[in-house]
């Protein structure tokens, strides 16, 4: 994607969008919001140009234009039908608009379209305006349970780097809205440490200019020590950052959900495993510690990343006081 002015000012449009949805006191104004963003997005990911992105960007409207359709009509029925569950289909769409399962059917096939700057924005950015308008909602559990679920046994199998990601973020989503189940702290929390995990995930694919396993493969150790730490982050591995958010989320749930924490923590654990068969071939069998820590000293903002997603975890007690 080139940062030209327009598309800065379409980026501006898309933060100023969501600023106002999840400010909003009114769900009307929250769709203005969200429709701000839409429309902002999409020149953003039309301006990568090629096949793949035009492809995903028509799909990413007509399924965002539909979620749209039912937030008015969510909003609107209620005066003109009594007793008409309007909440039920407003966070319905909203459930579509973040590609929570099982309304993920358009996430995966949109993110293989896109270059991996636009991947973030979608994965991370787009994601923040519905999970904060679903703060408080009652039917978070059963959305938690499809989403990890299917974030787990969608990621098997898949070569595409795109899809692994794009089913690894379905996976984060049911455990982000177990956390603002919680509490608008933990599901904060826990989206800030997904969202600067995957920057740097994003970057280091970017410099590798790889799209699929077998290309990723191929390529020098010292770019995948560092993403092999970044994946082993995002997937809970103690005591690597991303451990942390989850583990609160679990221990909130102990006493509150014990179902869902079983179920999450065990599918916490196969991920794990998944990670870890997939990068075995991929790391180990080539990885010299010396090659990624040269790579590592010679990017200095990546090296950050890494470091912090390493060792961040002592700052999560005083993230939650």
């Amino acid at each position: 994607m080139f940062l030209s002015p327009l598309v800065i000012l379409f980026l501006f449009f898309m933060v100023l969008g969501t600023g106002l949805a999840v400010s909003a006191s009114s769900w009307f104004m929250a769709w203005v919001g969200l429709e701000l963003n839409l429309l902002s997005f999409l020149p953003v990911v039309f301006s990568e140009g090629g096949t793949g992105s035009n492809e995903s960007g028509v799909k990413y409207f007509f399924v965002q234009a539909l979620a749209s359709l039912l937030i008015l009509v969510g909003s609107i029925l209620p005066f003109f039908v009594e007793g008409f569950g309007s909440l039920y289909v407003v966070n319905f769409s909203l459930f579509v608009k973040l590609g929570a399962a099982p309304f993920h059917f358009w996430f995966v096939s949109v993110m293989e379209g896109l270059g991996w700057i636009v991947c973030l924005l979608l994965m991370t950015w787009q994601k923040l305006a519905p999970l904060f308008l679903l703060l408080g909602f009652e039917v978070l559990s059963v959305i938690c349970l499809c989403s990890v679920l299917v974030g787990l046994l969608g990621g098997f199998n898949q070569v595409s780097l795109s899809k692994i990601l794009a089913y690894s973020s379905i996976l984060h989503v049911g455990w982000m809205l177990a956390g603002m189940g919680i509490s608008l702290k933990m599901g904060g929390i826990y989206y800030l440490v997904y969202f600067f995990l995957n920057v740097f995930v994003i970057l280091l694919l970017g410099k590798l200019k790889v799209l699929k396993l077998n290309q990723f493969l191929l390529k020098g150790g010292g770019e995948k020590f560092g993403v092999f730490l970044l994946m082993l982050s995002l997937g809970g591995f103690p005591p690597l950052l991303g451990f942390f958010p989850k583990w609160g989320v679990i221990l909130s749930l102990l006493s509150s959900n014990f179902f869902l924490m079983v179920f999450m923590l065990f599918s916490s654990l196969v991920n794990l495993f998944y990670y870890f068969r997939l990068m075995y071939g991929s790391f180990f069998l080539k990885l010299s510690m010396k090659e990624g820590l040269v790579f590592l000293s010679s990017n200095i903002f990546i090296f950050f990343g890494v470091l912090f997603s390493t060792f961040g975890g002592v700052f999560y007690p005083f993230l939650m006081l």
